[in-house]
């Protein structure tokens, strides 16, 4: 049901109590501290509203909340009691981005994943190192499109609740199960998972020739370093992605992607047979 906006009068100060704890969510200490995470912007606070997800604040620009508007149309979303009217000057200090978009959400932390190969045929991608936010965001954004039953980031890899991951994903952060596990945890949890793929520019075979159809796991590494013995080690084979003379490889998020949505292909095909 829709909320009118209360008349709660507007945070001009960028030392005021809310403002300060909502900037200390910018960090993971702060955001492990508070239990709490940053949403920026009116469409993917709007995608977590709809996906069941109840924000603990919603600091919002009021000029930016003109009637009809997409700011307007999220703070109507939500309960008043979570309303924090601020200037423009207020919410820059908490955003992380050059230009505001006008509204800025703070939400409880996701329940993190208990188990990862639940089913014979689930999908879990594994990210190894994976280091920039953009690439991490980018591939929870296509796990959750190709719905994937789990990603879990190994050490070394941007905190998935980093603000510029959660962009970076597009909402994926609610869509998709995911956890930051030791590389102990990740190797028991997909002992019993028959195919284990690593991505490498050296791979054994093209990925579009690796069974994925039944239950597999795809390890991503590091940008610029690859997979480490960790990751490899659980490999049960390694596949590469054919590139054009003089290429030698793709980023991370572009690798995953193709990897999820070749194993999408091939199960559609199993299904539908088309």
């Amino acid at each position: 049901m829709e909320q009118q906006q209360a008349n709660t009068p507007e945070v001009t100060s960028t030392s005021n109590k809310q403002v300060r704890w909502l900037r200390e969510l910018r960090e993971r200490r702060g955001r492990e501290a508070a239990g709490a995470f940053l949403v920026e912007g009116p469409r993917a606070i709007k995608q977590a509203l709809e996906l069941g997800h109840s924000p603990l604040k919603v600091a919002f620009v009021q000029s930016a909340s003109r009637e009809g508007s997409a700011v307007a149309q999220v703070v109507k979303m939500v309960p008043t009691t979570v309303h924090l009217p601020v200037d423009d000057r207020v919410l820059r200090s908490v955003s992380d981005t050059v230009h505001s978009q006008g509204i800025i959400a703070a939400f409880p932390l996701p329940h993190s994943v208990t188990s990862a190969a639940s089913t014979p045929d689930a999908l879990v991608l594994v990210l190894d190192r994976v280091s920039d936010p953009g690439n991490v965001g980018t591939l929870l954004r296509s796990a959750a499109a190709a719905r994937c039953d789990a990603v879990l980031l190994g050490p070394g890899c941007a905190d998935p609740l980093n603000p510029k991951v959660v962009r970076s994903s597009a909402g994926g952060v609610f869509a998709v199960p995911f956890a930051t596990w030791s590389w102990d945890r990740i190797t028991e949890e997909l002992a019993n998972m028959p195919r284990r793929y690593a991505a490498d520019a050296g791979g054994s075979m093209p990925y579009y020739e690796a069974e994925m159809t039944a239950g597999c796991a795809i390890l991503i590494g590091n940008e610029a370093a690859g997979l480490s013995s960790e990751a490899l080690g659980i490999a049960t084979d390694s596949v590469r992605v054919p590139l054009a003379a003089g290429m030698e490889s793709l980023n991370a998020g572009v690798a995953g992607s193709l990897l999820l949505f070749e194993a999408v292909r091939q199960r559609s095909v199993r299904q539908t047979g088309v």
